[in-house]
């Protein structure tokens, strides 16, 4: 019989269950990933939202229905529910795409070992720049890894692997952790302060916490109906070609191939996915038609270049585009660093000891003294691994200049105006650099270390950095200890790298990196890097005059964006995107952007923010379903063999 007493307290926040679960996912999570990644494609991490985190938060909320009735005790609180769609983001935007943040780095850490031949002369040229215990040279053990049909699993294999996994874990942990510090600064100012919006919040906050009511909502669930009633009809077809299929994208590559100046077009692609409605949802009124109106005036550019012979393809670098966007991504951040600076000095002064207006920092994830000496010590560490690798000094301090504020600036972007995507080809310091010094000037052995660092440094469509301060913004109201959160994700960081090698080495022996039993566009993404360095080493040039004209063109154009966007209320475009748009993840997208536009637009007119309100379920559905859905057929193509659209 039992005896009355107190209840005991509902479970709060990041707890021990969360963060054990948290840690146990993270190698389960890489390893699926990874496993997309080597025999099909990637699965998610193009933009701002990950199919598998949302997939898996939507799983867990209605798993959750059903412990909070027949097993409450088990249900589980939205806080630990929040902490593990964060550890689960954090894990994904690390390794999911081979094109972008980490997901090459197996590749790029072997490739110029096992190619090297004596007509390429890569062990002469190539060889004594690249630092033997950040790369994998045994060719032995690299025979299994390319040629697959073996075992990753022997004492050798493991041992030559194990070195090098845990530099870069540590290399990229040290640079998650300065991200980290460096969010737990700006929290407060963006959030409290500024009052930022965090649109992109609003899906896990909903879909976590059931006083909000969206899985009560008709709306949303006539929404995430729809969706997968498209991929079950195109599924569907695969089998009985008599039912009818639901076109979501548009390809005209071929239409264009012959055709000037047309095919000079960027991305001649149009997407209709339905989550992409519900991303553009939320996305601010002004950005989303900020981003189809650039987005038609950098094709007309592409275009024009082409009808005036100033470019003969799609590849010649002319108009610049990447570099222009670069220029303004450097705009952007000199101008949130200017105009958050006597923050920033606040801060310096509550570190050092000094009189400052910011007394409480007890609701941060650091103490601001912590986070400024924690930030140090990652940047201090990061130099020293960088230093032992032959790096100049003055190109290590213009490396993390560089990368910590246009990772920073990534955080601002999703948190003032929810960028459905964040790409910067050619816009981090490795590209920068190129374009205003030369690969002379940098010399062999740091174009040899940029080549290493390149996963990382691609195009940052999954940088996870934004998420950080996304679980700052979700921790409040007291879902989330942030202190917790922080030190959850500072784990997963080298966690998600180990991980991710073992994982390559798992799938590596057995299918083999160079044969066609593997994705090839696994080998694709490391032969670009590795040709740029071939020619970088074999042929150095000095700076490139045009690129950096062209990236003082884009910072102009963004700072003149940006007064006329302060100056007049009623100037339509916002100078982020300016250079935010011109990458294939938005291009696509100009077709849903536009039409949200339209139905934002006349929603706002006749019904305000109430029929805002009311409509958010659907599109919350839109964006759940979409993902969801999606990612299920993407999971059936992989295992049933089906052709999906």
């Amino acid at each position: 019989m039992k005896t009355a007493g107190k209840a005991a307290p509902p479970r709060r926040g990041v707890t021990a269950r969360a963060l054990i679960l948290g840690l146990l996912l993270t190698p389960a999570n890489v390893f699926f990933l990874a496993s997309f990644s080597w025999m099909h494609w990637d699965f998610t991490g193009y933009h701002s939202v990950f199919h598998n985190t949302v997939a898996f938060l939507f799983l867990l909320a209605l798993l959750n229905m059903l412990l909070k009735r027949w097993r409450p005790d088990w249900a589980f609180a939205p806080g630990e529910m929040l902490t593990l769609y964060t550890m689960l983001g954090i894990s994904t935007g690390l390794v999911a795409v081979v094109w972008d943040v980490g997901g090459a780095l197996a590749g790029t850490i072997t490739y110029p070992f096992w190619f090297a031949t004596p007509s390429n002369g890569w062990e002469t040229i190539m060889w004594p720049h690249l630092p033997a215990w950040l790369t994998v040279q045994e060719q032995t053990v690299l025979d299994g890894f390319f040629s697959g049909r073996s075992t990753g699993y022997t004492w050798p294999v493991l041992r030559a692997w194990a070195g090098p996994a845990l530099w870069w874990a540590t290399f990229v942990g040290a640079l998650m952790w300065v991200c980290l510090c460096l969010n737990a600064i700006v929290r407060r100012r963006w959030e409290d302060e500024q009052k930022l919006p965090y649109p992109l919040v609003q899906l896990p906050v909903q879909l976590a916490e059931e006083r909000f009511g969206l899985l009560r909502s008709k709306l949303f669930w006539l929404a995430v109906s729809l969706c997968f009633a498209i991929e079950l009809l195109n599924i569907a077809n695969q089998f009985i070609p008599s039912v009818p299929t639901i076109p979501q994208e548009w390809r005209f590559f071929q239409t264009f191939a012959n055709r000037r100046p047309w095919n000079m077009i960027p991305y001649p692609i149009i997407r209709v996915w339905p989550w992409f409605f519900g991303l553009a949802y939320l996305v601010p009124l002004d950005l989303t038609f900020s981003m189809f109106a650039f987005g038609v005036l950098w094709n007309a550019e592409y275009v024009l270049a082409g009808s005036l012979g100033w470019a003969s393809s799609r590849g010649s670098p002319f108009p610049y585009g990447y570099h222009q966007s670069a220029g303004g991504y450097l705009a952007i951040v000199a101008a949130f660093l200017w105009l958050d600076r006597r923050y920033f000095v606040l801060v310096l002064k509550k570190a050092l000891g000094l009189r400052s207006p910011l007394q409480d920092d007890g609701r941060e994830a650091f103490s601001y003294r912590f986070a400024v000496l924690g930030g140090l010590a990652g940047c201090a560490y990061v130099w020293w691994f960088l230093d032992r690798a032959g790096m100049y000094s003055w190109l290590i301090l213009t490396f993390l200049v560089l990368y910590f504020v246009i990772a920073l600036s990534l955080s601002r972007l999703r948190a003032q105006l929810g960028a459905p995507a964040h790409t910067l080809p050619g816009m981090m310091p490795d590209s920068i650099l190129r374009a205003l010094v030369g690969t002379r000037a940098l010399g062999p052995r740091a174009n040899g270390l940029f080549y290493l660092m390149s996963p990382y440094l691609n195009q940052q469509d999954n940088n996870p950095t934004p998420i950080q301060l996304e679980a700052f913004k979700m921790a409040e109201g007291g879902r989330m200890q942030r202190r917790r959160i922080a030190i959850a994700m500072a784990l997963v960081a080298p966690l998600s790298i180990v991980s991710f090698v073992w994982a390559n080495i798992h799938f590596g022996y057995q299918l083999g990196f160079a044969t066609g039993d593997s994705n090839i566009e696994l080998l694709q993404s490391v032969r670009y890097p590795v040709a740029d360095l071939d020619a970088a080493l074999r042929s150095p040039m000095g700076p490139n005059t045009s690129a950096t004209l062209a990236m003082g063109v884009g910072f102009i154009m963004t700072l003149a964006l940006m007064a006329l966007k302060l100056r007049f209320t009623w100037w339509p475009l916002h100078p982020v995107a300016f250079p935010l748009v011109l990458g294939w993840m938005i291009m696509e997208m100009m077709v849903p952007l536009f039409a949200v536009w339209l139905f934002k637009l006349i929603l706002f007119r006749y019904g305000g923010i109430r029929g805002h309100r009311t409509a958010l379920p659907f599109f919350l559905g839109l964006l759940v379903g979409g993902l969801t859905a999606q990612g299920l057929a993407r999971w059936v193509e992989k295992h049933v063999g089906i052709v999906w659209g």
